[in-house]
C-alpha cells in the first residue's frame, strides 16, 4: 500500500495536533499509522478528527512549520488486526462453515445441513419449538391444546367419548359413552348417548286364558319389570310365539309392563312371550 503524501501540513513545536491543507486524512490514514513529519521523525497517529486534522504521539519534536511536507506510512498492524479478526470468525463460526461442505447450490446445502425443503416433502419428522399452531389449511389443527384442536377440526363431543361403555348425562348433555349395552334377569337393554333406549325380553311362562269377553277368552299376564328404567312410559309391543293366540300390550309404566293374552277357547297357554319397548332414559 503506497504512502500518503497529498497536501501540506502545519504543526507547532511541542504540540500534538497536525493541521493539513489539501489533505484527506479520514480516507487515507488509520489510527496506528506512522506519520513522518517535516523533521523526518516518525510519530504514531493517535486520532483522526477530520480530513484535515489528526493527532500524533509523542508531541512534535521539530521546529514549528507551516506548509511542510509529510507522509503517512501504513503499518503491519493492519495485517495483524485482519488476522486476529479472521481467527475470531473461524473460532466463532468455523463449525457452521464446515456444514456448508462446498455446496454450490441450495439443494446441496440443505442436504449438508439436514434442512427440510419448502413445499411438499417427506423429510420433516418432528416440529419443535413452535409458538403458533399450524392452521387446518397448513395440515394442523389450528389449536395448541386438545380442546382447541378439536374445535379447529369441527369435532363434537363424540370425539372424546368411548364408543361403548357407560352412558351418562348432565343437564341433558351426554357426558359418557356413545352406546351402553347390558342384560339382567328382566331382559336386555341398549342405551344411546342421545337419550334413546331400547329394551327387549323373551319370557316363557304359562298363562291362564279364562275370562270370557266378546266371544273370546282373555288373561292378563303378570306385571314384569323392564331391564332398565325409562324416564316415561315407552312405546311397547307384546307378542306370543304360539298358534291360535293373540296378544296386545296392557298396562305400561316407565319401569313395568303387562300384556293381554287372548284365545278362542278357555285354556292355559304355555309359550314364549316377546316384549320390545323403545323410549328415552333421559329427556
Amino acid at each position: 500500500m503506497p504512502w500518503y503524501r497529498t497536501g501540506t501540513v502545519a504543526i507547532t513545536a511541542g504540540q500534538n495536533t497536525v493541521t493539513g491543507t489539501g489533505t484527506a486524512f479520514t480516507l487515507n490514514a488509520r489510527i496506528g499509522d506512522a506519520w513522518v513529519g517535516p523533521d523526518g521523525r516518525q510519530y504514531e497517529v493517535t486520532n483522526i478528527a477530520s480530513g484535515t486534522v489528526l493527532s500524533i504521539l509523542p508531541a512534535y519534536q521539530g521546529a514549528t512549520v507551516t506548509g511542510g511536507t509529510y507522509s503517512i506510512t501504513p503499518m503491519q498492524g493492519y495485517v495483524k488486526e485482519s488476522a486476529d479478526r479472521l481467527r475470531q470468525v473461524v473460532e466463532q463460526y468455523g463449525a457452521t462453515l464446515v456444514l456448508f461442505g462446498g455446496a454450490a447450490d441450495a439443494a446441496t446445502l440443505r442436504a449438508n445441513i439436514a434442512a427440510a425443503t419448502r413445499g411438499q416433502n417427506s423429510d420433516i419428522t418432528a416440529l419443535l419449538g413452535l409458538t403458533t399452531a399450524l392452521s387446518v389449511a397448513q395440515g394442523g389443527t389450528g389449536g395448541n391444546t386438545a380442546a382447541a384442536g378439536r374445535a379447529g377440526l369441527g369435532l363434537g363431543t363424540a370425539a372424546t367419548a368411548n364408543a361403548v361403555g357407560t352412558v351418562s348425562q348432565s343437564g341433558g348433555v351426554s357426558t359418557g359413552a356413545i352406546i351402553e349395552r347390558g342384560s339382567n334377569a328382566s331382559g336386555r337393554y341398549t342405551k344411546f348417548a342421545d337419550g334413546t333406549m331400547i329394551c327387549s325380553a323373551t319370557l316363557n311362562f304359562s298363562q291362564a286364558v279364562t275370562f270370557a269377553q266378546d266371544g273370546l277368552f282373555i288373561g292378563a299376564t303378570p306385571t314384569f319389570g323392564f331391564p332398565a328404567a325409562f324416564i316415561a312410559p315407552p312405546q311397547f309391543t307384546f307378542s306370543a310365539r304360539a298358534q291360535t293366540v293373540s296378544t296386545q300390550p296392557n298396562a305400561v309404566t316407565a319401569t313395568t309392563y303387562q300384556g293381554l293374552v287372548m284365545s278362542m277357547t278357555s285354556r292355559t297357554i304355555t309359550a314364549d312371550f316377546v316384549m320390545t319397548a323403545q323410549g328415552r332414559w333421559y329427556v
